[in-house]
């Protein structure tokens, strides 16, 4: 019975564990709230009942939206990740939303919101201007001289672990993927989140290795990441601060220099 009791306990404390590990993104985290916190309320997607959000951090965030011949500053934004459908309400108008298809904007910003747990403003373009061949948005994390993080939220429809009963209940899982770009120009690609494999990846242009923290990487995903990418981006001459810097304040509202497509509001970061 006490070795019943202990298994059970350990059991107990790693599915804890599992969940505090898996929820290491904000956006995921808020997602997960809602699902807690649920008072019955659904979305109907085809037969299934969904609980939580698909939409990152919620609605009507303030944001910004930039497309050919269009610019939207100071608008509410809500953008949906299961769809990749970004809608905006026009100043003056939040019962009214617009809706813009996949393509139908270059970019977009959603504005810092602590009410949603988002500390700063974070930017996105669509996939394809930085050579995806995905129809999804892709989140500027850190830009530099030799390589740029972007991540991808996507959203999936999963089973209800508290629930069996009603087989129709469904909820919204955030996903999240961290792909970088380089200067050979090519496809995003998708970096594996481990020690070996990230050393492995940018081993062609830097040795990185010794400079991993594999705690970092399970515990701050992000914020290690932001730091690996600043050490393949250093030359070996200075400490290339100035180029990679900590990534997010590099990459400023999303205005860079080196490519511009055919709008005058944005310029995109390759």
């Amino acid at each position: 019975m006490r070795y019943l009791i202990t298994l059970l306990l350990v059991a107990a404390c790693s599915f804890t564990f599992a969940q505090r590990a898996s929820y290491f993104d904000p956006a995921q985290a808020y997602n997960r709230l809602l699902i807690e916190k649920n008072n019955g309320s659904f979305t109907r997607v085809g037969n299934f009942k969904v609980v939580g959000t698909s939409f990152l951090y919620g609605q009507k965030n303030k944001g910004d939206m930039y497309a050919i011949g269009e610019t939207g500053n100071g608008v509410l934004v809500s953008y949906d990740t299961y769809s990749q459908i970004v809608y905006f309400f026009p100043s003056g108008s939040p019962d009214v939303s617009l809706a813009k298809e996949p393509s139908m904007l270059d970019s977009f910003t959603i504005r810092k919101n602590l009410e949603v747990n988002l500390e700063e403003d974070i930017h996105f373009v669509y996939g394809p201007l930085i050579g995806a061949k995905d129809k999804n948005y892709y989140q500027l994390i850190a830009r530099g001289n030799k390589v740029s993080l972007y991540k991808r939220y996507t959203a999936e429809l999963g089973m209800v672990t508290t629930n069996y009963i009603q087989t129709e209940l469904r909820q919204f899982n955030i996903l999240v993927d961290y792909y970088y770009t380089d200067s050979t120009g090519k496809d995003p690609k998708k970096l594996k989140i481990s020690p070996k494999t990230i050393a492995k990846e940018f081993a062609p242009i830097k040795d990185i290795a010794k400079f991993i923290n594999a705690d970092y990487l399970t515990e701050f995903r992000e914020r290690e990441l932001v730091r690996i990418v600043g050490e393949v981006n250093r030359e070996s001459a200075g400490d290339g601060r100035r180029e990679a810097g900590d990534g997010r304040r590099e990459a400023g509202d999303g205005r860079g220099e080196e490519e511009e497509f055919a709008i005058t509001e944005f310029k995109i970061i390759t």
